[in-house]
């Protein structure tokens, strides 16, 4: 166990992963209102309604789902009861412990850096693709909760999250 993380088998996706998943699902197509916003009902839920809200869904759908708190336990940007609002702290967190993974699989987190600087999106692996790519369910993508395609190489790397679990609480759902 390392840093409340329950291990896994090796290269086998984590079940709060895949539960996270199902959760995303849900919810694609769902949009900022009004466009452009960055309000939406995981920003209410959060309580950081109009932020950047990438990390947020996935905050929500972890939570929710798989009663996993992303960066619980630890102090950084962005952590709160409900998660973890800050991709670069959701990065570090997963890296420290030991929840790192270099090639994905349905419900791992993808870490993305478009910029260069820290890293800046997340989303929900959703399959592999042939040839290197892999689809994925992204919250502020675009304004909404979006699936994408990416190749393999464009993620700096994946989460695969197997553990601090809280008591589930229906009436996020």
């Amino acid at each position: 166990m390392v840093g409340g993380a329950v291990d896994a088998p090796v290269g086998a996706p984590a079940a709060p992963g895949l539960r996270a998943l199902a959760v995303a699902r849900r919810f694609v197509g769902v949009a900022e209102d009004p466009p452009g916003s960055n309000r939406t009902q995981f920003g209410r839920w959060f309580g950081a309604d109009g932020e950047p809200w990438c990390a947020i869904f996935l905050s929500y759908c972890f939570k929710v789902g798989a009663g996993v708190v992303l960066c619980g336990g630890v102090d950084g940007s962005g952590v709160t009861p409900n998660g973890c609002a800050y991709v670069p702290t959701i990065e570090r967190w997963l890296r420290d412990t030991a929840q790192w993974v270099v090639k994905p699989a349905a419900g791992d987190i993808a870490i993305f850096n478009w910029d260069g600087g820290p890293a800046d999106h997340a989303g929900i692996v959703e399959r592999n693709l042939a040839d290197g790519r892999f689809a994925s369910i992204e919250g502020n993508s675009g304004g909404h909760v979006a699936r994408r395609e990416h190749e393999t190489a464009a993620a700096v790397g994946f989460g695969r999250v197997r553990g601090y679990v809280v008591a589930l609480d229906e009436s996020y759902t």
